[in-house]
């Protein structure tokens, strides 16, 4: 195996890891004829322009003959890790560096002493479910991506508005009572950068969502709470926004609003899991 070093992202990598993370999606999502889930080369450069330039999301570069060939990056700004996106350039032969940037990230949150780590993969991609698998990871939920619009209808006796910062302590609130932990910081940052929305009935919060699509997450204290969040969508971004199979109500509803199903993932975990209490919709990260 030719040796593979790695090294810390910078935001100075984002524009060649971003490359190469739209290549690997690209050449497997062709091969299974699979829509390419980042969508087109300049929203990945985006989003990965993005990822490395926001405190609390760490990134690793892996390197052969002094050029990058592969990166993983990581939130870190919770109790839970969330891991991804994971990608090798697919033009260069396998060395292992898929392997070796996922033991990089776990070697890191084993010294941070984290209380879990997650991630969501692709079901069609069997090389990352097995590699996943075989470093530890359990498989938790079948997620199914669904795309479309929404009928904008609203949810008898709730009403839906943008999060403020004022919102935090109770939507942290109802995060702990679904997953047993909250999402803190992630929570914030999507306040500020002015996409998360909150739901209320009976003036009080009983659910919110980050953002819409596979960057945003929601949590509820019902499936009705959720229903209102996405009702009230403009749009979802990327792919679709991903769904809890098991969740039958909610998959119902799904279909009967029109939406359509257009890939399955799988969220997996290693270290702390506790069955959610309630509706929820994970990220692309977890």
């Amino acid at each position: 195996m030719t040796d593979v070093h790695l090294r810390q992202a910078t935001v100075g990598d984002a524009a060649t890891c971003a490359r190469i993370m739209f290549d690997a999606f690209e050449c497997l999502a062709s091969r299974h004829a699979f829509p390419v889930e980042p969508g087109t080369p300049e929203s990945t450069d985006f989003q990965m322009k993005s990822m490395l330039g926001t405190p609390g999301i760490f990134g690793l570069v892996a390197e052969q003959d002094d050029g990058i060939v592969g990166s993983a990056l990581q939130d870190e700004r919770g109790t839970i890790v969330g891991v991804g996106p994971v990608s090798v350039d697919p033009a260069v032969p396998d060395a292992g560096a898929g392997r070796a940037l996922m033991e990089g990230l776990l070697r890191r949150s084993h010294k941070r002493r984290v209380a879990g780590v997650r991630l969501v993969q692709t079901a069609y991609n069997y090389r990352s479910l097995s590699l996943y698998a075989k470093l530890g990871f359990a498989v938790r939920e079948p997620l199914s991506v669904f795309a479309g619009s929404t009928p904008a209808a609203s949810v008898a006796a709730t009403t839906v508005r943008a999060a403020t910062p004022d919102d935090v302590d109770a939507c942290d609130g109802i995060c702990r009572l679904v997953h047993g932990h909250d999402r803190h910081g992630e929570l914030l940052y999507w306040i500020h950068a002015g996409t998360a929305r909150v739901v209320e009935r009976d003036n009080e919060i009983v659910g919110y969502a980050t953002g819409f699509g596979y960057t945003g997450h929601a949590v509820g204290t019902t499936n009705d709470a959720l229903i209102a969040l996405l009702n009230s969508a403009d749009a979802f971004m990327g792919l679709g926004f991903l769904v809890p199979s098991r969740n039958t109500a909610l998959m119902t509803w799904c279909f009967e609003a029109g939406l359509t199903i257009v890939q399955q993932s799988t969220l997996m975990t290693l270290g702390l899991y506790n069955e959610p209490q309630g509706a929820w919709l994970p990220s692309i990260g977890y």
